[in-house]
Formats: C-alpha cells, sequence, structure tokens
C-alpha cells in the first residue's frame, strides 16, 4: 500500500485529503445524532409542560365559568341555563378524568386528585343544594329576596361526609363556601406554578445540552487539527523542500548562473521526475551557453551595421511624411477655399454664416473670430466662433476697436496684445487680431467686417490678401443677401395687403386659380382655418364647385367663360351666395406686366349691409308712405266733403273731430322721425327731476285704456310706496305709451296686459305683458333696430314704422337704464324696463357718524 501512494503525488495528497474527510464527517455525525436526540428530548417535553398547562387553564376558566351559570341560574331561575351548567359539568368531568389518566409527576397526581374533590364537592353538594333552593323558591316555600345559605342547608338535607376533606363546602356558611372556591383557586395556581418550575428546568437541562454539544464540536475540531499535523505536515513539508530547491536553481539560471544538481529522493514521483528533468536541461543550457558567447560577437558586428542603416531609412521616412502633411494641408485648404466659396455663393441669409466664419477660422490657422454686420453706421449682429459673449459684447462697444479702425481707414488693420489673465496657459502670451472691412463696391462703404485672431504669430500678407479676397466674396453674398430680403419684404407686404382687404380675390393665370383669405372665408372654404398668410393660395378646386354656392348660377358660369378666355368683361355683376345669405359685386381686371398680358383678377366685394340698407330703406319709404297717405287720405276725405256740402253741424263735429285724429296721428308719425334724427345726432334734450313712476304709468295706462276695448290693463305696485327716480317726464310718457300700446296693439284678440313695478337694490324694474302673437326667436336680436320690423303675417296686418322700439331704446339709455324682452311665439311678451333711483345726499357728519358706527361695531365683534 505504501509503494502504491509513493508512486505519486496526487494519491498521497488525495489520500490526506479523504482521511481528513472521513474523520470530519464521522466526527461531525455522532456530534449531530447527539445533540438532534437531546434537544428533541427537551421539545417534547416543553411541548407537554404547555399542553398540560393549556389544559389546566381551560379547567380553571371551566370552572370558573359553571360558578357564573349557576349564580345566573340561582338568580333567574331559567332552566336553559340548568341544561348548560350540565354541559358544561360534563366537560369538567371529562378535561379532570384527562389529568386523572396523564398525571406523571406527583404534582400532577395530587392535582388530579384535587380536581376530583372539587368535582365531587360541588356537583354532590352545592349544585344540589342551588337547584333544590331555586325549585323551592319556585313553589313558593322560600320568599326571601336574597339567599341565605341557612335557608339553603334546610332545602337540601347534607349527607354524611368526611370531615378531614380538603374542599369543606357548607351550604349553612357563605364564609365556608368562599373559602372553598379559594382553596380551589389555590390548587390551579400551585399546579401551574409546579408546570412552570417543570418548564425551567427542561429548559435548563436543553442549554446544558447545547453546550455539552459546542464542547464536543471544539473536541472533533481539535481531533481534526490533529490528524492534519499528523499526516499532511510531513508530507507537505517534504514536497515543499524539494520545490524550494528546483525554485532557488530555476532562479539561478535564470539569472544566467551555472545551476547546482539537485538530489533525487523518490524517482518514482512526480517530484523526482521533474528534478531528473530539470538536471538535465541545467546541463543542456550549460553547453549552449558556451556556443551562444562565441556567436554573440559575431552578431554584435551586424547589429552595428544595421544600426546604420535603420537610421539613413528614418531620415528619408521623416522628409516623406513632411512632404506628405504639406500636401494633406494644402488639400484641406483647398477644399475648404473651395466650400466657402460655394456657401457665399449660394447662401443668401444669415443661417450659413457660422459655418462660414468657422471655415475661414480654419483656412487662416486663426484660434477664433467673428462676421460683423454693420448697417446705417449702426453694427446690427454678430456671427462668432469661439468667441464668449462678453467678448462679443467689447468688440462691438469699444470705440477704440479695430472695428472702428477698419472702418475709419477702409482697409485691413492688426494688432498684437499681450494677454496676462483669464488664460489656461501657466505664463503671458500675446494675442494677434486682425480686421478686414467688408465693402459695397458701389458706395465704396463698410457693410460688415472680419474679426480674426490667433495667439501663435501674426498674420502675413498672403493670409491677409487672401482674406481681402474672402471679404469681396462676402460682400457680394451680402449685397446678394439685403436684394433677397428686400423682395421678401415686399413680397410679404404685398401678401398681408391681399388678405387685410375686405374684398375676396381670385387671381387665374396659365390654367391656376389663387384666391386670398377673405375668399375661402366667402365661400366657406374649409383651407380657411389652416390659412397661413403666405401669398396668395392655390385652389384646389373647380369653378364649378365654387358656381355651386351662388344663387345666380348661369350667369356667374357665363361671366366666369368670358373671364378665362382672356376676354375682360367691362361691366361688374352682382351675385347672392346661399340663398341670399350674402351679396356680392363682382368686377374683373386684365394684369399685364414684362410687355405681355399675364393673368386676370377677380375681385368680389361683400355688399351684403350695403344691400340690406337699400332693403331697409325701401321697405321703411314703403311703410312711411302708406302710414302718412292712411291719415291724409281721411283728412282729405273728410274736408273735401265738408267743402263741396252743407252739412249738419252734428256730422260736421264728427268730421272734425276724425280730422282732429288723424292730425294727431300725423304729428306723431312724424314726431318720431325727427326724435329719432335727434337722437342719431346727439341733440335730443332732456329735462331730468324726480319722478313718481308709480303715478306717470297710472296715467299713462289709464288712457292707453280707453282705445282699448278687448284688453284688461292691471298695474301692480305693492304695498310699499316706490321711490321717485330722476327721469325726463315727456320722454318717460313716450316711453311707456309706446310699449303699452305696443302690448294692445300686438294682441289683436285681447287678453290681460299686465303692469309692474317692482324694487331692486339700486334700480326700480317696471315689465309690460301681454298674451299677444308674441315674438319669433331669431328676430329678437334686431327688434330694438331702427325701422325694423317682424317679417310674418300677423305682424304685417298691424301697421307701424318700426321706430318706435329704437326710440324706447334711446330713451332708455339716456336715462342710463336696461331695456330688454323676454317672448314666446303665439303666448306673449314681456319687456322690461330698468331705471336707477334718485341717489340720496348725504352729508359729510352723516358719513364720519357712519364710519363711527361702523368701527364701533366692528371692535365688539373682536
Amino acid at each position: 500500500m505504501k509503494s502504491w501512494l509513493n508512486r505519486t503525488i496526487g494519491r498521497q495528497i488525495m489520500f490526506a485529503f479523504y482521511m481528513i474527510i472521513l474523520t470530519l464527517v464521522l466526527t461531525s455525525a455522532g456530534v449531530y445524532f447527539y445533540t438532534k436526540n437531546q434537544v428533541q428530548d427537551s421539545r417534547q417535553e416543553l411541548l407537554t409542560l404547555n399542553d398540560h398547562r393549556t389544559r389546566a387553564t381551560n379547567l380553571y376558566e371551566s370552572w370558573q365559568s359553571l360558578q357564573y351559570e349557576m349564580r345566573g341560574f340561582v338568580l333567574l331561575g331559567d332552566e336553559a341555563m340548568l341544561e348548560e351548567i350540565e354541559r358544561k359539568k360534563d366537560a369538567i368531568n371529562r378535561q379532570t378524568t384527562w389529568f386523572e389518566k396523564n398525571a406523571r409527576y406527583k404534582e400532577e397526581e395530587q392535582y388530579a386528585t384535587d380536581a376530583r374533590a372539587l368535582y365531587s364537592a360541588y356537583t354532590e353538594r352545592v349544585m344540589p343544594s342551588l337547584t333544590n333552593y331555586v325549585a323551592a323558591k319556585k313553589d313558593g316555600d322560600v320568599t326571601e329576596p336574597f339567599l341565605q345559605m341557612a335557608t339553603l342547608g334546610k332545602v337540601t338535607q347534607a349527607p354524611q361526609l368526611d370531615p378531614d376533606r380538603k374542599f369543606n363546602i357548607k351550604t349553612k356558611s357563605a364564609a365556608d363556601m368562599s373559602s372553598s372556591i379559594v382553596d380551589m383557586e389555590t390548587v390551579f395556581t400551585d399546579y401551574r406554578n409546579s408546570l412552570n418550575q417543570q418548564e425551567l428546568a427542561a429548559q435548563d437541562k436543553l442549554g446544558k445540552q447545547v453546550n455539552a454539544s459546542q464542547v464536543l464540536g471544539f473536541i472533533n475540531l481539535a481531533v481534526l487539527l490533529l490528524i492534519i499535523a499528523l499526516l499532511v505536515r510531513p508530507f507537505v513539508s517534504k514536497l515543499t523542500g524539494q520545490l524550494r530547491q528546483l525554485n532557488r536553481e530555476s532562479s539561478r539560471l535564470a539569472k544566467g548562473e551555472d545551476a547546482t544538481p539537485i538530489p533525487v529522493v523518490n524517482e518514482r514521483d512526480e517530484i523526482g521526475e521533474l528534478t531528473t528533468t530539470f538536471n538535465q536541461m541545467a546541463a543542456a543550457i550549460s553547453t549552449q551557453k558556451m556556443q551562444l558567447v562565441s556567436s554573440n560577437d559575431e552578431l554584435q558586428i551586424q547589429q552595428e551595421e544595421l544600426v546604420a542603416q535603420q537610421e539613413e531609412l528614418q531620415t528619408q521616412q521623416e522628409e516623406l511624411e513632411e512632404a506628405l502633411d504639406i500636401t494633406l494641408r494644402n488639400e484641406t485648404h483647398l477644399r475648404y477655399r473651395n466650400e466657402l466659396t460655394e456657401t457665399l455663393a449660394s447662401r443668401e441669409t444669415l443661417t450659413a454664416y457660422p459655418a462660414i466664419i468657422e471655415k475661414l477660422i480654419t483656412i487662416t490657422d486663426a484660434e477664433l473670430g467673428a462676421i460683423v454686420f454693420l448697417e446705417e453706421d449702426r453694427y446690427t449682429d454678430i456671427v462668432s466662433y469661439g468667441m464668449t459673449v462678453d467678448q462679443e459684447r467689447k468688440l462691438l462697444t469699444s470705440s477704440m476697436s479695430l472695428l472702428e479702425r477698419a472702418r475709419m481707414h477702409k482697409r485691413a488693420v492688426r494688432s498684437t496684445k499681450q494677454v496676462t489673465s483669464d488664460h489656461p496657459l501657466p505664463y503671458p502670451y500675446s494675442m494677434y487680431e486682425t480686421v478686414v472691412p467688408v465693402m459695397d463696391p458701389t458706395t465704396n462703404t463698410m457693410i460688415a467686417s472680419i474679426y480674426l485672431v490667433r495667439y501663435r504669430d501674426q498674420f502675413n500678407d498672403d493670409q491677409t490678401e487672401e482674406i481681402w479676397s474672402f471679404s469681396r466674396q462676402l460682400a457680394l453674398s451680402l449685397l446678394r443677401m439685403r436684394v433677397f430680403d428686400e423682395i421678401e419684404r415686399e413680397r410679404e407686404k404685398t401678401s398681408k395687403l391681399l388678405h387685410s382687404i375686405r374684398e375676396a380675390v381670385i387671381y387665374i393665370e396659365g390654367g391656376k386659380i389663387f384666391a386670398n383669405k377673405p375668399l375661402l372665408a366667402l365661400f366657406h372654404h374649409p383651407a380657411h382655418d389652416q390659412f397661413n398668410d403666405d401669398g396668395l393660395m392655390t385652389l384646389d378646386v373647380k369653378i364649378e364647385e365654387l358656381a355651386v354656392q351662388v344663387d345666380q348660377h348661369e350667369a356667374f358660369l357665363d361671366y366666369m367663360d368670358r373671364v378665362c378666355s382672356h376676354e375682360i368683361p367691362t361691366e361688374g355683376l352682382s351675385l347672392s351666395l346661399n340663398k341670399e345669405e350674402r351679396f356680392v359685386h363682382v368686377y374683373a381686371e386684365g394684369i399685364d406686366y414684362g410687355g405681355r398680358f399675364r393673368g386676370t383678377m377677380l375681385v368680389l366685394r361683400d355688399v351684403t349691409i350695403e344691400t340690406g340698407i337699400d332693403r331697409m330703406k325701401s321697405e321703411f319709404v314703403s311703410t312711411v308712405s302708406h302710414e302718412l297717405r292712411t291719415p291724409l287720405a281721411s283728412i282729405f276725405g273728410y274736408t273735401e266733403l265738408m267743402l263741396a256740402k252743407d252739412l249738419p253741424a252734428d256730422r260736421q263735429q264728427r268730421y272734425l273731430t276724425t280730422i282732429h285724429t288723424e292730425t294727431q296721428r300725423l304729428t306723431s308719425l312724424v314726431n318720431d322721425f325727427l326724435d329719432v334724427q335727434r337722437m342719431e345726432s346727439s341733440q335730443q334734450q332732456y329735462h331730468f327731476k324726480e319722478l313718481d313712476l308709480a303715478n306717470l304709468i297710472q296715467e299713462v295706462a289709464e288712457f292707453q285704456a280707453g282705445s282699448a276695448t278687448h284688453h284688461q290693463l292691471s298695474l301692480e305696485t305693492g304695498d310699499a310706496p316706490v321711490r321717485p327716480v330722476e327721469a325726463d317726464e315727456a320722454k318717460m310718457r313716450q316711453l311707456f305709451g309706446n310699449l303699452i300700446n305696443n302690448a294692445i296693439k300686438y294682441s289683436p284678440d285681447g287678453g290681460q296686459v299686465e303692469l309692474r313695478l317692482e324694487e331692486l337694490d339700486d334700480r326700480l324694474r317696471v315689465t309690460v305683458s301681454d298674451e299677444g302673437i308674441g315674438i319669433p326667436r331669431q328676430a329678437l336680436p334686431e327688434l330694438f333696430g331702427k325701422f325694423y320690423r317682424v317679417d310674418n303675417s300677423d305682424s304685417r296686418k298691424i301697421g307701424g314704422t318700426g321706430l318706435g322700439l329704437a326710440i324706447c331704446q334711446e330713451i332708455v339709455r339716456a336715462h342710463e337704464g336696461l331695456i330688454h324682452v323676454e317672448s314666446t311665439e303665439g303666448k306673449g311678451s314681456v319687456f322690461t324696463v330698468e331705471l336707477p333711483f334718485v341717489q340720496a345726499e348725504v352729508s359729510l357728519e352723516e358719513i364720519v357718524e357712519a364710519s363711527l358706527s361702523s368701527n364701533d361695531h366692528l371692535r365688539k365683534h373682536k
């Protein structure tokens, strides 16, 4: 066995490893099973004790519950409670029986015996006595209000009992029963205390067992260390000794020294084979070393020749790299110049100039720079690269800056400044600046300047001349940009003008149709909301689609056909759109520029308002003519009769009365026209005074009631007197006369006309309501307009000029009041007028007194 182990180091190491593992497993298993058994026994003991404690507690609680139930039974005499008492008695018997069967110690046996004795005493003596007592009380044999122990002893004959018994319950003495119950609690308490002591003993035993397990673990560890010391350490010492000797001799070989042969301890293991091989290798290296030393001298000579050749090749390579670098820089500069030239030739806005200044800095090997724009002797903008905001501000605001010098001399200027602070270098250095003006060749004035800075050296003449050439290209670019900006401004101005005019414009050129924003709104085109005011918009619809909205469809298409065939009509065309929703007047003009005809512009002027005014004037003339013709015809007819015939006096009187009435009607009509004219020209005069409006409205209502044969007029003012208003009495009579007359006139079938006065905080509200024909909802917004009359069959049957409500509104406005109407067609209307009360004059003393009173009130609340 030993010979087999010594053949390889791996077998020896694995043998020692297996021995350690086997020892560790065996000892650990023994400690584990021992500890496990001890802990299980202790845990089972603790569980048993806990179970006994729980059962003892349950038994105690059962006794308590039984006593409570028994007391309730004695107090109430309920038979159902007696059944519950029997159930609890059986439960106590089962629990006591369990303790009698499972008692393990002397204390438990004593506890079971005492519990049984208590059970017997209570069930055989106390419970029957209490039961008999309750029965006697029910039968009427016992009439006492409270339980007397003497009575309890009388109702139940006590059996012969052991005088030495533990629970000596006497039914004749309450104190004896209470002491026996205390003895019962003592028994339970003593038993629980014994259980606690046993639990503490079990816990102490468990702790000792855990400590014993720890001691066994330490013993196990000590045995393992002893095995390692006896078996592993000698083997490791032998193995590491041989390896250290091999390492020492290998280090000598690495340093170029000759190695000493190492003795072989065991030729059959790996260390012995390694030692033999090392000795052979050391001998071979020693032999080769002698050969290398002899050939080294030859190689040294060859190396010196190669070094000389390498230095010559290095010199040639550096010359080629320098030439290549110059070529690449020139190529890069040429590419940047071409890009800069293309940028200057193509860009037309300031957005390209950051790239321009960046390329210019790269071409001139500058560190930072800027293009400064000048307009009307003022620097308007700066585009910089590598400059801070503070540097830009100093460059623009300094009166002695290079920009001003270049502007004055109109040539390139240079400057050298020594920078001593706020720079990243640890020593002072210089910055070299140059400014090349960008001149307008037509006026020989500076329009911009190129500002460049670098730190290496000053700009030479060739570089300055190159910057001059770029400045001339930049001047052309700036001038072209100015022309482009001017064209854009003119185009924007033209676009704004086209879209700001109210007339709709259509421009037709080359088969395309262009339109402005008002045209889209006129024809309800969906693109109106997305219009961006950027020139005329190309319409994506045909003329025929627009003509659908034109009421005069054929006439519009004929007119457009003439326009599209370049036959410009000299006359205009009046049209209406969407069933007379809008009215327009169309005329066309030819557009010629560049010496030839280009297109046709159509202007559609919205004349809806003018058309409405013309219609209103026509209706007004017709209405006025009718209103004037009726009284004039009556006056003319009656006067002609009176002149032509000799009439009786009564008929002459009747005719004169009619003539007088018609003359008053005519006068009222003319007065309405004059009032409207004066109100429009702000020449109407008012005579304000304090006015009792309730009496005035009462008088007007009584006057109007005289001509209303089918109407009932009522006035409601409330119980309290109405405060006065400041108003013109004549205008108030005219105002409410018109409103009451309208209520009567527009109630042709009669009905109730109600007048109501209501006081608000600072205003008087007067409402005039009728049960007439009402007003359509769509007519309410225009109802107070001049000459406006509701356009329906019922209204046309009733005369009027359409001025009455307009005059009412002007009167109310002059009195700083409000007037509005609510109406339901077919049910009647309610006109509401609100007028301010007369403001009472308050003296200074009253104001001071009110202020002091208010302050006193606030202090009381605080």
